[in-house]
């Protein structure tokens, strides 16, 4: 008599792509992959796996409640420190070819229904791990789970450059002096030497 498995839960089937995902990652210390690289591979990996179990353990039981944030006056955001693993898009399966098997249980698991009710009940809590997840593994996240586009600022027009006055005209040229030699003809002359009497009207004679 064959006994009869209960189907697994979204959450059990996540948890298997996370163990593949992690003996993939193991078995590359053979083809060159250095030791802290793969240590912290296998940090990222549980982390994320660790997350969503502890979401989808809370929706299950009733209990997830989503948080809310308290309006606080907006400060500058402290900067992150740089992250050591790539952030490429689909990275893990440049550096772990065998986790192609885990990206084609990822991508089934993301069209199940009970996985996108799951997906419904907390998405902005599981955002982060399954985006997260699904960036490493080369991955659109379901419509869901996508980040709203970012709102392109208006391009602003430049205001409009002065415009320059116009030039002045340039001022006439001097009235050239007269040569030497006319200036001394004007004072050998008796006409320029002295100014000419007015002609006088002659009288009507009777």
């Amino acid at each position: 008599m064959t006994t009869q498995t209960a189907p697994r839960s979204p959450a059990e089937r996540f948890a298997t792509i996370f163990a593949g995902l992690t003996g993939a990652v193991v078995t590359r210390i053979h083809f060159g992959l250095s030791q802290l690289l793969i240590g912290l591979i296998i940090d990222r990996i549980r982390g994320l796996k660790q997350r969503f179990a502890r979401i989808a353990a809370r929706v299950g039981a009733g209990t997830y409640a989503p948080r809310r944030f308290a309006s606080r006056p907006q400060a500058e955001p402290k900067p992150r420190p740089p992250s050591q693993l790539p952030q490429k898009f689909g990275w893990l399966l440049t550096l772990v070819p065998p986790a192609v098997g885990a990206r084609s249980q990822l991508q089934s698991l993301l069209r199940d229904p009970e996985m996108a009710a799951l997906i419904a009940a907390a998405p902005t809590s599981l955002g982060r791990p399954l985006r997260s997840l699904c960036w490493m593994l080369g991955l659109r996240p379901p419509e869901i789970q996508a980040l709203p586009a970012t709102p392109r600022k208006p391009r602003q027009k430049p205001p409009p450059a002065p415009k320059a006055p116009a030039p002045e005209p340039p001022p006439p040229p001097p009235f050239p002096e007269p040569p030497e030699w006319l200036r001394g003809l004007r004072r050998s002359l008796p006409q320029f030497a002295r100014p000419l009497r007015t002609s006088r009207t002659p009288k009507n004679r009777v």
